[in-house]
């Protein structure tokens, strides 16, 4: 099992390191931009929820635009010693590859200062560096989400379970309840059994008296 553990884990670190980063021309606000492109191994949604989780670890709070979710001034230090306005987008790879997202990353020096190889190219060699490493954290991310979920589902499953068992003792209290009320139920019958015999013999004696 712990063999198996291992070759699942290696594998999916393979699966992350596989693709690398690579620079593109994407279209911002009708504007040809070069950006920096990875393909992630994880759904769409899981890759904007890491990123949004991490940048508001950081203090950042992004906001959507025209396809993107730009973050103001971010001080990264995988990219470089200033601040920097980063445009995100997470989108589905494929309709047939529903698990893996493109994920694109346009960098600006300030309004409208957006950065290319020809005019900062350790940025944007750091910008690949930068993607080619978040796949650890989006994993991470995925992880802590997994674990959460499997914790609430332990308590649903707990609770669940508590229910049950007072369910069980609420059933027992009635069963016993039911037993004594048919003990006492068969005590009265033959009670009233034999109440009923001797008001019969009682009619009996009366009536014989008719013939004397």
């Amino acid at each position: 099992m712990k063999y198996l553990f291992t070759i699942i884990v290696s594998f999916a670190f393979v699966a992350m390191a596989a693709a690398q980063s690579r620079t593109e021309t994407v279209a911002y606000q009708k504007i040809n931009r070069q950006a920096v492109v990875n393909e992630i191994p994880f759904p769409e949604k899981t890759v904007r929820d890491a990123i949004e989780n991490k940048m508001e670890q950081m203090g950042y709070k992004g906001k959507d635009v025209k396809g993107f979710t730009v973050y103001k001034g971010v001080r990264l230090a995988d990219l470089g010693s200033d601040s920097y306005d980063l445009y995100f987008s997470a989108d589905r790879k494929s309709r047939k590859e529903k698990e893996y997202s493109t994920l694109t990353l346009v960098i600006a020096k300030g309004f409208d200062s957006f950065v290319a190889d020809s005019t900062d190219s350790r940025l944007m060699s750091n910008a690949k560096n930068y993607l080619d490493t978040i796949k650890v954290m989006i994993g991470a991310y995925d992880l802590e989400q997994q674990i959460i979920a499997q914790e609430d589902a332990i308590k649903k499953a707990d609770k669940k379970y508590t229910n049950l068992i007072e369910d069980g003792q609420d059933l027992e209290k009635k069963r016993k309840n039911i037993e004594n009320d048919i003990a006492e139920n068969i005590k009265n019958q033959a009670n009233q059994k034999a109440e009923t015999e001797k008001q019969r013999q009682i009619l009996e004696t009366l009536r014989a008296k008719r013939k004397l």
